[in-house]
């Protein structure tokens, strides 16, 4: 089939919706086009999406054109309009709650395509709390599906997402992908390849992960690019949050099929970014890359296993960074700061002594941070995870997780499906948000300093239920305190 182009956005200049024409709206599509704009509250996000059409947050501006590139900047509120950002609905957060604001950018009112080659080219920002995408949705207004072609996390930029949601079986489910990518804060190629059948994705035009076609994407979707902020599974933006924060995207195109297979079109080549984000190899560690056993070098330095089940052990003198590929990799990092992804297999990957940042990717994985404090997910599968000694942040991601915060004070998200936690020894705190699933917690000890959080705004009920205390968060997402008496819980045990 020859490729058609069918959207072309070079931004070369900024054409938004205005009511009646325009490219881009600047709002979600299930709220008022011309109200006061939207969140995504069901995600437990932390911004605000101003629309373009709404006269009292005008002076607001999160989306510019400057040279060929779209900006969207999320920053802190202007105090001159935070009185109009927020919902006037009941267990919704409020007029006046929201911290910051963001931009969005969708096609709902002026392009939608049923299959075809979708691409953006985008420089993604770092920073704690940060989460771009660029995403389908259907124009019908159903949801499910969604076909999310790029999600990535400022906290670790290390690592991209991909990722389909169907109904197809009669209830929500996903299947995705974390992509090892290097780092994110260069410009590169995310894209995606829908077709009848299969839906590939592509990374600067490498193909990273395929999905069989689910029964209910086969009809026209709509294209949103945005720079959402907090949430469960990005982390609340913080202190540490590098403020204003900018999604720079090069262009957004659209073919009826991959266009790269017929030389409809030429690869564009990606940017290296100024300022690395992750802890850096050894200067002059050369990669090593293969299948089997392969070890980085004495003083640290970067390996990458192929499509079996590798053997990867890191440099005990130095930081590592150590990537699985397929199969069922074995990883050991080192006594340093190293960078740890399991991608697709059943892994097991164990951090070492120093501060690590440790993703199992996705299939069913055991992740283990060990001593020092580090930031370890399990993300997408039913994982095994582990803290161990030092203050902790401790992730399930998607799948039914056993979860193990060690000692310390950890941080501990249970995030979506059915999941078992225990926080160990020292003060924990167990996080959840509306939209999560059902977090167990097994050992909550009120005397020890634990405490429970979640998100600002949210509206929570808690009960004794038998033995243990029952909290619901309005809009889904439930944790169970097992052994507690509600009574015994002194102020400040929960927000």
């Amino acid at each position: 089939m020859t490729a058609t182009l069918t959207f072309d956005d070079e931004f070369n200049s900024l054409s938004l919706w205005n009511g009646s024409t325009g490219t881009w709206s600047t709002t979600t599509a299930f709220v008022d086009p011309m109200g006061n704009g939207s969140s995504l509250p069901s995600n437990g996000e932390q911004e605000w999406y101003i629309n373009a059409n709404y006269a009292p947050t005008a002076s607001v501006k999160p989306w510019t054109v400057n040279n060929g590139v779209l900006t969207l900047t999320a920053q802190k509120v202007d105090p001159s309009i935070q009185q109009y950002l927020g919902y006037n609905q009941s267990g919704l957060p409020a007029m006046g709650s929201y911290q910051y604001t963001s931009g969005l950018i969708e096609t709902n009112h002026s392009f939608a395509q049923t299959y075809g080659y979708f691409e953006i080219k985008a420089q993604l920002p770092a920073g704690q709390g940060l989460w771009p995408a660029f995403w389908l949705m259907p124009a019908n207004g159903a949801w499910p599906p969604e076909l999310d072609v790029m999600e990535s996390l400022g906290k670790d930029t290390t690592t991209a997402y991909a990722s389909v949601h169907t109904a197809e079986t009669g209830s929500h489910t996903s299947e995705g992908m974390a992509v090892n990518v290097g780092d994110t804060t260069g410009y590169h190629t995310y894209a995606v390849d829908w077709e009848a059948d299969k839906i590939t994705f592509y990374y600067d035009n490498k193909e990273v992960f395929q999905v069989a076609t689910p029964a209910d994407m086969h009809g026209p979707m709509y294209m949103i690019a945005n720079l959402a902020m907090g949430g469960g599974w990005a982390g609340s933006a913080d202190g540490s949050t590098p403020l204003p924060a900018q999604m720079n995207i090069d262009y957004i195109k659209a073919w009826s099929a991959n266009p790269y297979t017929d030389g409809t079109a030429t690869p564009t080549t990606p940017t290296t970014p100024t300022t690395p984000t992750a802890p850096s190899a050894p200067a002059g560690a050369q990669p090593i890359a293969g299948d089997g056993v392969l070890t980085a070098p004495a003083g640290g330095g970067t390996v990458q296993g192929g499509d079996s089940a590798d053997t990867l052990t890191g440099g005990a003198n130095g930081s590592n960074h150590l990537f699985g590929a397929g199969g069922g990799d074995q990883i050991v990092g080192g006594a340093f700061a190293d960078v740890i992804n399991g991608n697709t297999g059943n892994d097991t990957i164990q951090g070492g002594a120093g501060n690590d940042v440790v993703s199992g990717g996705k299939d069913n994985d055991a992740v283990y941070g060990n001593a020092g404090n580090d930031t370890v997910n399990g993300n997408i599968g039913a994982d095994t995870v582990g803290g161990g000694p030092g203050d902790d942040i401790v992730r399930g991601g998607q799948g039914d997780d056993v979860i193990n915060g060690g000692d310390g004070n950890d941080h501990i998200w249970g995030d979506r499906g059915n999941n078992t936690v225990t926080g160990g020894a020292g003060a924990d705190t167990f996080h959840f948000y509306a939209g999560s699933g059902v977090t167990t917690v097994t050992d909550f000890n009120i005397a020890e300093g634990d405490r429970v959080h979640i998100d600002d705004g949210a509206h929570y009920t808690a009960t004794q239920s038998g033995a243990d205390v029952v909290i619901d968060l309005t809009g889904g997402g439930e944790m169970i305190l097992q052994h507690t008496q509600l009574s015994s819980l002194q102020s400040g045990w929960i927000g």
